[in-house]
């Protein structure tokens, strides 16, 4: 997968192959590696015998393979065409979660802002990014162009997502892309559909969704779900109704749904709540599934935003040369893709794993 991406580097001089630098990254990355310096470190302590598999070169005078320097990593990762990079290893990780069988595509889109990287015009660099709910593997990433926003940026991480015609999709997104223009890309897709929170930058729109939901809201709820955690009940409920009247693109239905935190003794902590809209109908959308979809939208941040933050340190990152911060993203992208795909969950502890032997990185990488 990795020999497919263009290498941007002159014929003459090198002394690596690109899929093998960039394997050396992954392998890097894989045990925790968070800038080009730690990466160059995990490189030089890679074994002989991964440095062979990864199809490193021999070095006849010193008769050991060659693993690259940390001028040749920061080199390539950051004058590589990483929308490439994101493309490949995206449509990969896309086409192994597919070997699961599952009959939905479920989607997340999501912006990062890359606290710790600025671009030429002052500003920080942002990434938008697509991920699967149940597997938790990125499919798709773009960056977002200096001097636009997310938003913008719909279309192009629609397209990059590699699904194939005809498969019934849902794509769900916070308040921030809930649009008219992002609901008709969505909706123009044949057997795609949107599930959207509505917040207050749409004041017009949440006080309609909220004028159709408010009368059912004496009613008992139409779905409840309940959880223990760390001494406290999470309640969540849902109540749906059909979309007549309100004025955005297919919407179908409206749903409301109520989170509350309690004690155990049953006093309430916290109470919020949210709007909901949907393109499917009362047929292919219930209450329940209204629940299980927003939870799973979340995932997006706490199994890849919060991990690239806390694991990598990405918000920390000084990295902002070129292509250099996409790059890096890029990478650990694949390297949570290629754990989940291996049903490893604790990230932080199987980093640590794969350090103490880098031998390990490859029951990840190979398939």
């Amino acid at each position: 997968m990795l020999a497919s991406v263009t290498d941007p580097r002159s014929p003459q001089g090198i002394q690596h192959m690109l899929e093998f630098v960039l394997a050396v990254c992954v392998v890097a990355t894989l045990a925790g590696a968070k800038n080009y310096r730690e990466i160059a470190g995990h490189a030089a302590d890679i074994p002989q015998a991964l440095l062979k598999k990864l199809g490193a070169e021999w070095n006849w005078f010193r008769l050991r393979y060659k693993y690259p320097s940390e001028s040749t990593i920061r080199n390539v990762l950051t004058r590589i065409d990483a929308a490439q990079l994101d493309l490949i290893t995206g449509a990969w990780l896309s086409a192994q979660a597919r070997k699961r069988g599952k009959a939905e595509w479920e989607i997340a889109l999501d912006g990062k802002v890359m606290r710790g990287a600025w671009t030429d015009e002052n500003d920080k660099v942002t990434l938008f990014s697509a991920m699967l709910h149940r597997e938790a593997v990125t499919i798709a990433q773009v960056r977002v162009p200096d001097g636009t926003n997310e938003i913008t940026q719909a279309d192009a991480l629609l397209d990059a997502a590699k699904i194939p015609g005809g498969e019934p999709v849902l794509v769900t997104v916070d308040a921030a892309h809930t649009q008219r223009e992002t609901a008709e890309t969505i909706c123009g897709k044949p057997g795609w559909d949107y599930l959207m929170t509505v917040k207050g930058n749409q004041p017009s729109l949440q006080r309609e969704v909220f004028d159709k939901i408010l009368p059912l809201l004496t009613e008992a709820p139409h779905h409840v779900t309940e959880e223990h955690d760390r001494g406290q009940v999470k309640r969540r409920s849902c109540w749906i109704t059909g979309a007549e009247g309100i004025d955005f693109p297919h919407a179908r239905q409206a749903a409301f749904i109520r989170r509350e935190t309690f004690e155990i003794s049953g006093d309430r902590i916290s109470k919020e709540h949210a709007l909901i809209l949907t393109s499917r109908t009362a047929e292919s959308m219930t209450a329940t599934d209204v629940n299980r979809h927003i939870r799973g939208h979340w995932g997006i941040e706490n199994k890849s935003h919060y991990i690239r933050d806390t694991v990598y340190r990405e918000d920390n990152s000084q990295a902002w040369a070129a292509e250099g911060p996409h790059a890096l993203a890029s990478l650990r992208n694949l390297a949570l893709g290629l754990f989940r795909l291996k049903n490893a969950n604790s990230i932080k502890e199987t980093t640590e794993w794969v350090c103490r032997d880098r031998m390990r990185a490859l029951q990840f990488m190979a398939t």
